[in-house]
């Protein structure tokens, strides 16, 4: 990957509506070169696709929530499970496991607290391969995610 790569992901990230006009102005080269060189990152996976950020409290789900958990043992097929389950939940927008006192941690978004509450009793109590869970009420997000730009000049 060169400059001009580094340049392409770097403008898509910032704006990945923007036109391959305007990118192949941005980047210094002919609109057809730029195109072949998104088409490459795409086909290679180092760009995996496009997406809208929205924020969850537009979307009716306000109380944010990160949540950490640790398993009941360490079971290849309980961490499979446990694993399975945060990625069909749409309540969890981002979950990793982790080294340390947590197993796994989640940034989970609901409605209000009853609905928290129905989701831990009901979706996470209910998987049954959870020992302790905490939860950590957002009162502000300070910074969305935003995949790292990547570095100029290398």
């Amino acid at each position: 990957m060169d400059n001009i790569d580094q340049n392409i992901i770097r403008n898509l990230l910032l704006d990945g509506k923007t036109t391959n006009a305007r990118l192949a102005s941005a980047v210094g080269l002919s609109e057809s070169a730029t195109l072949g060189r998104v088409r490459r990152l795409e086909r290679t996976g180092v760009i995996r696709g496009y997406a809208a950020q929205v924020d969850p409290a537009d979307v009716g789900r306000g109380l944010e929530v990160l949540m950490t958990f640790v398993l009941k043992n360490q079971s290849p097929a309980d961490i499979r499970r446990f694993m399975r389950a945060m990625e069909r939940l749409d309540e969890v927008l981002t979950c990793a496991q982790v080294l340390g006192r947590f197993d796994f941690v989640a940034h989970v978004a609901v409605a209000d607290i009853g609905t928290l509450q129905r989701f831990i009793n009901e979706k996470l109590v209910a998987l049954g391969c959870i020992d302790r869970m905490e939860s950590l009420t957002v009162l502000k997000m300070v910074k969305r995610f935003h995949p790292p730009l990547p570095t100029k000049g290398t």
